[in-house]
């Protein structure tokens, strides 16, 4: 079955345009909103229109159709959130994860314990209903969908975007957590979709947002406390201590084929024997280290040296390519005045995770699996989601305790 709810931040601009005011507010709260993506797939199959996002699509009232209906229900132990990448328009992002999710139906790990579709009475809906299925044993998938514009030449414009929908993607993990049944929280990004989701941890852990969960029932409020110490930086005697598992914003964060620079996950310590503790002099942290280290339980980097896709990851560096090609023409101009362009360390196009491994000073709950040995053969950009080796190395780590050094 495909994943049925998507939430996101398109179309806005005509978000619950002919709607009642409550239910244009009730749509609008938190910067996102959930799709049936059932209702989507009708309209765009008729209309071959992935612009606007139909009325009849829209979940006017998620907390009880997506949230109390089906993510609070306590069976559901594990909840992941599916985002997708660069040059991906909304039709395409549903079409991709439910192939995936098809492919890990067949896994040993997690078989009859997925979940995608809670409606239309069929094998999801049952297992939900079941009282011989034991409280959290169930895995749900829902999307998240940001303004990727599906076109490959707007690279640079869909970084925005990604950047942009940091807070929509923080509000709805928030939301999540307030949930009565207190899922594990998990993110299985692919490409850009690890952009946006590093600048979102990166501005929480600096505080440069602040999550608003969409508080809609008074009861919720008690696990405002919980959300408060899940958002701020651990501290060396709670990295150390035994209760850290229930300190992380997300618990578990797959990456597969990240379109992130290597240097921005690094931290280079001026003495290593100071590493983690108050003494703890670095040269360089990069932007996306602290986010992941405090506020993810486990990171894994998916990763293959025959992805092609990411070479268009420097297209949008090639103007600064040119002026370091002409700097040696300029120099008798300008005296080096341009040794600026060369020793500029964000212009050194580093490799992108995606292609290789982490590297050696990333945080130490990163780890990196080499997809090409795991399934055997070469994977590019998209191969992930039809290699069952892959698949089944995703689903073991998506039901496996989380684990810290």
């Amino acid at each position: 079955m495909s994943i049925r709810y998507f939430a996101t931040n398109r179309d806005n601009e005509n978000l619950g345009r002919n709607e009642s005011r409550d239910k244009r507010i009730k749509l609008q709260r938190g910067g996102y909103h959930f799709v049936d993506m059932h209702a989507y797939m009708s309209h765009y199959l008729a209309e071959v229109e992935n612009e606007t996002i139909p009325a009849s699509a829209n979940v006017v009232d998620s907390q009880t159709e997506v949230m109390d209906n089906y993510l609070a229900n306590p069976r559901i132990g594990n909840v992941v959130v599916c985002v997708h990448g660069f040059n991906v328009k909304f039709h395409e992002a549903q079409t991709w994860f439910s192939i995936l999710t098809d492919s890990m139906r067949h896994t040993s790990s997690l078989q009859d314990d997925l979940i995608t579709d809670p409606l239309d009475g069929g094998k999801d809906q049952k297992k939900l209903r079941a009282k011989s299925v034991k409280p959290g044993s169930l895995t749900a998938f829902i999307g998240f969908s940001w303004p990727s514009n599906g076109n490959v030449f707007s690279y640079n414009s869909d970084q925005t975007e990604a950047i942009r929908s940091a807070t929509s993607l923080a509000n709805l993990i928030a939301r999540l957590r307030l949930l009565p049944n207190q899922p594990s929280i998990n993110l299985l990004c692919h490409s850009m979709g690890n952009f946006l989701v590093c600048h979102m941890l990166r501005q929480l852990v600096n505080q440069e947002i602040l999550p608003q969960p969409s508080l809609t029932r008074p009861e919720q409020t008690q696990y405002f406390d919980d959300l408060e110490k899940r958002i701020h930086r651990l501290s060396q005697s709670e990295a150390k201590s035994n209760h850290w598992k229930d300190l992380f914003f997300v618990d578990r964060y797959i990456m597969l084929a990240p379109d992130i620079e290597r240097r921005h996950v690094s931290k280079c310590i001026e003495d290593p024997s100071t590493l983690h503790t108050n003494q703890e002099q670095a040269s360089y942290v990069g932007p996306f280290y602290s986010g992941l280290w405090h506020l993810v339980g486990e990171a894994h980097n998916f990763y293959s040296r025959f992805d092609t896709a990411l070479a268009l990851s420097n297209i949008e560096k090639d103007a600064r390519k040119i002026a370091i090609g002409a700097k040696s023409m300029l120099d008798n101009l300008t005296f080096n005045l341009l040794d600026f362009l060369q020793r500029n360390p964000d212009q050194k196009w580093e490799q992108r995770l995606g292609a290789t491994q982490q590297p050696i000073n990333a945080p130490g709950n990163l780890h990196s699996h080499n997809a090409v040995e795991i399934s055997g053969r070469e994977i590019n950009h998209s191969d992930y989601i039809d290699s069952h080796e892959i698949v089944t190395a995703i689903a073991d780590i998506l039901t496996s305790p989380v684990k810290r050094k």
